[in-house]
């Protein structure tokens, strides 16, 4: 989980800086666009690939790999010259951005049936944790130093990860995984059409949250007359929720309310922050909302998660997890697009579309006849 937190940290002091530098660059909005979604473009064909090697080599090895790859891109990022270079840098990024799956695989090696999702909880706890801190350190460092130090700043964390995981962490054992089955994103669904539902969840969740950030910094700005201060408060307000929900709270509620139950809640109460936002008229009113937002949000990513893992069998971990991250980051390609686009003809339209899309989700969850089964040993 240090590892995690470490090379997330790297990831999230790069975020508020990677559109700033390729306009300074020249980059037009077009190529802005291009730059920030490549690397989730790049990790959609990639991450099942890494997931899958992971079961046949052991979650170690690939783990550093994918976090080298994570540090290289941003030592390209910090010698960057060119809006060409950035394209590049976030390009290898992508290539390593598995390691979260590979991460998640890793948890679900060591943990119960029982206990896989408040365990994935705190993994995801570590994610945020790393992307709470990261933009603010990012913001501070690029002002006081200038941006081309976060790249070297971001690669010395990633790479303090890699050295964690290297000397601290035991080499997992290799899994026999039957290589007569077929990969890929759609192969892997065919064959575990269980977590279908799951996987268009993940996608479903990610989408919503790429469409709130996305636009929400020019809906505050249009609407309220609010600046980057407002923003951070409300982001970090958001991150500080889904910490203490991942860490804290999903444990509590695992062990009180079924997880299917806890599924359809947590999509409700995001439909219900993203409708409800552009319809505040003060501060206080998005901090209402975002509670309900991040609170859901911050429930429904590791029960995702966890319910998807006990849908597959221990030889395709990796695989599953390397799934629900191309998914996820299918989300993260089309809603900044469709966000911005909507926006333009609707300040309030994305967060209508979204809050609909994740409230159908929840009743689709509470009501349709789709069930869970445990999966077959495997042979």
């Amino acid at each position: 989980m240090v590892a995690v937190f470490l090379d997330m940290l790297g990831f999230g002091m790069l975020i508020p800086d990677i559109a700033l530098r390729a306009e300074a660059f020249g980059a037009d909005g077009r190529t802005i666009g291009i730059v920030q979604s490549s690397m989730f473009v790049v990790q959609i064909l990639v991450s099942p690939l890494w997931g899958r090697a992971s079961d046949r080599l052991g979650r170690k090895g690939v783990f550093m790999a994918c976090t080298g790859l994570s540090a290289c891109s941003m030592l390209v990022y910090g010698a960057a010259s060119s809006v060409w270079w950035l394209l590049a840098s976030r390009i290898v990024s992508g290539l390593g951005a598995a390691n979260v799956a590979v991460a998640q695989a890793s948890v679900s090696d060591i943990t119960t049936t029982e206990d896989r999702t408040p365990a994935l909880g705190r993994m995801s706890a570590a994610l945020t944790t790393g992307l709470i801190m990261g933009p603010a350190l990012g913001g501070w460092l690029s002002a006081t130093f200038g941006s081309a130090l976060l790249g070297y700043i971001g690669a010395a964390a990633s790479g303090l990860g890699v050295l964690c995981v290297g000397f601290a962490v035991r080499k997992s054992a290799r899994v026999a995984v039957d290589t007569s089955k077929s990969w890929g994103n759609f192969a892997f669904l065919r064959e575990n059409k269980a977590v279908v539902p799951l996987v268009a969840m993940a996608a479903v969740a990610w989408f919503a949250l790429s469409c709130l950030e996305g636009t929400f910094g020019r809906l505050i700005k249009h609407s309220l007359g609010y600046g980057a201060r407002e923003f951070g408060m409300i982001f970090s307000y958001e991150s500080v929720i889904g910490l203490f929900v991942q860490a804290v709270a999903l444990k509590w509620l695992i062990d009180r309310v079924p997880e299917r139950r806890l599924l359809w809640v947590s999509f409700l109460l995001q439909g219900v922050g993203l409708a409800v936002t552009p319809l505040a008229p003060h501060l206080g009113f998005l901090f209402l909302a975002s509670t309900f937002y991040a609170f859901g949000q911050g429930v429904a990513n590791p029960t995702v998660s966890g319910m998807a893992s006990k849908q597959v069998t221990e030889e395709r971990q990796g695989e599953l997890f390397g799934v629900m991250q191309s998914a996820r980051s299918v989300g993260f390609v089309f809603g900044p697009s469709l966000g911005g686009i909507l926006f333009d003809i609707n300040r309030a339209a994305p967060y209508y579309m979204a809050g609909v899309v994740c409230a159908v989700t929840a009743l689709l969850v509470a009501w349709s006849p789709w069930g869970l089964r445990k999966p077959s040993p495997a042979a």
